[in-house]
């Protein structure tokens, strides 16, 4: 050690030592300050209040906490209560909750049981009706080959709903338009001498859906000729290929715009065989890049089936109409021609009529009284009203009778034929007739007139227009028909 640091060490305990000397100092003199108080009564007397004080705060303190435990016991007492309930509620939760859970996973094993007993049947049924298909293509080809042993079972007819009434719009034109969605049976034959092609010929006059540029008046670029010039295109390509399998009694394809209906193509052949056959080569065959699809329907009633209203230029539902509006065969053959089936199914009627030997008066049909003059003469499945000209018919007729106005109306329809010879080529002039008569009506109009006078005018001008407006539509719709039933005999 140097000496710059034991005098350091020196210095240092020095001043500790001055320390301790004050301090013994110090204590002396507080000891004998102390003595010298508690010899002062004054004194005492403070030491013992103030030890009182201390007692009285200790005791204080103690009850206050006392009570501050008193306090907790009781929060602590409700905590633990409400957590006993909470608890509770939580454990019944829970055990809701694995019921839950328990009665989801049985639900779930029932559902996934259901699922592979249904796939399952699913499978057998598939198969069943695979080996069905089978079966049935076998029945088939040798039905195709010459066996007519199998006829009978290719004849039963498949059924969409069993349960449920045959759907009459199917069953009067093989179509629906609700299609698989529809609540009645759309009942199928398995085999038949007709044939449905749903939507075979298109073009773009008969689109009714609305375009993304030219909306719902896209069809008007496209004309009637326009129409029969493609339509005329199509049915020389097709009679040539349906042909081919068979004689055919008729081709007929619809215009109508309805999406069921819309360009579909019936062929109807004399013989099931050739009619299979067709079936066989053209179902699933290409024409213009479009897939056909072949259905067999039941022979349809044609008279019951097109739309006479249309066949005469009268059908007032237009697009929206459900029967057939057929197109006009370009070439005489397989032409249908409405008015000489609905002659030949009503003379058809009345000689099973006369066969029955029965006699029948209209108080025997069960036909309201306004209804009676045209029921059986319709020219559409629909019920007609009564036109304004026709009387009704109060009493029944004899058979004699009947015959003499038959004869009477034949007679004045070949007269009414011969007469409308010269204005077949004439067009209807009710359209000019009413554009004269609005122009009538507002040249009196602009007319200055007194109300007590013009009353009396217009009421007999009114009356005036009135009969003139009938007679001139009674004219103008019997030379339409003698027009339509000479162009028709003409085409036959």
């Amino acid at each position: 050690m140097n000496r710059k640091e034991w005098r350091k060490l020196l210095k240092k305990v020095r001043r500790k030592r001055i320390r301790q000397k004050l301090a013994q100092a110090r204590d002396s003199a507080a000891a004998e300050s102390e003595a010298l108080r508690l010899v002062d009564p004054n004194y005492v007397l403070y030491l013992r209040e103030k030890e009182q004080l201390e007692q009285d705060a200790l005791e204080q303190e103690e009850e206050r906490r006392r009570y501050e435990n008193a306090l907790w016991l009781d929060r602590e007492r409700e905590a633990q209560a409400a957590f006993a309930e909470k608890r509770r509620k939580l454990e019944e939760e829970q055990r809701e909750e694995n019921e839950k859970r328990d009665r989801i996973r049985k639900e779930f094993e029932e559902m996934e049981r259901k699922a592979k007993a249904a796939k399952a049947e699913r499978e057998r049924l598939m198969e069943e009706y695979r080996k069905k298909q089978q079966e049935r293509e076998r029945m088939f080809a040798e039905y195709l080959v010459g066996i007519d042993d199998h006829l009978e079972v290719l004849r039963e007819s498949s059924h969409s709903r069993p349960d449920r009434n045959p759907c009459v719009f199917f069953g009067k034109v093989g179509a629906c338009r609700y299609g698989a969605r529809c609540s009645s049976d759309h009942p199928t034959p398995g085999i038949s001498e007709l044939l449905l092609m749903p939507n075979f010929f298109a073009h773009p006059a008969l689109d009714h859906q609305q375009h993304p540029e030219y909306g719902l008046d896209s069809s008007i670029e496209f004309d009637d000729d326009e129409l029969y010039r493609c339509f005329t295109e199509f049915f020389m390509d097709i009679i040539e290929e349906f042909e081919s399998f068979g004689s055919i009694n008729g081709i007929f394809v619809t215009r109508n715009y309805e999406p069921h209906l819309r360009g579909n193509v019936y062929v109807q052949y004399e013989k099931i065989r050739d009619a299979a056959k067709a079936y066989q080569r053209m179902n699933g065959r290409f024409y213009a890049s479009k897939q056909l699809r072949v259905e067999f329907r039941s022979p349809i009633v044609w008279t019951a089936a097109v739309c006479g209203l249309f066949e005469r230029s009268r059908c007032q539902k237009g697009k929206s109409c459900n029967y057939l509006h057929l197109l006009v065969n370009p070439v005489a053959k397989y032409r249908y021609n409405h008015f000489k089936e609905l002659q030949s199914v009503r003379q058809s009627q009345r000689q099973s009529q006369r066969s029955q030997l029965i006699e029948r008066s209209w108080d025997d049909i069960d036909v309201p009284l306004q209804q009676r003059t045209n029921w059986r003469w319709s020219e559409t499945p629909e019920i007609e009203r009564p036109s304004r000209g026709s009387r009704l018919i109060s009493s029944p007729t004899s058979t004699s009778e009947r015959h003499k106005n038959r004869s009477r109306s034949r007679e004045s329809s070949r007269s009414n034929e011969r007469r409308s010879s010269r204005s077949r080529h004439s067009k209807p002039k009710s359209r000019s007739r009413s554009r004269h008569r609005s122009r009538e009506r507002r040249k009196e109009k602009r007319k200055p007139h007194s109300r007590s006078r013009s009353r009396s005018r217009e009421r007999k001008k009114s009356k005036k227009r009135v009969k003139r407006s009938r007679s001139r539509s009674r004219e103008s719709r019997a030379s339409r028909e003698r027009s339509e039933r000479k162009s028709s005999k003409r085409r036959n």
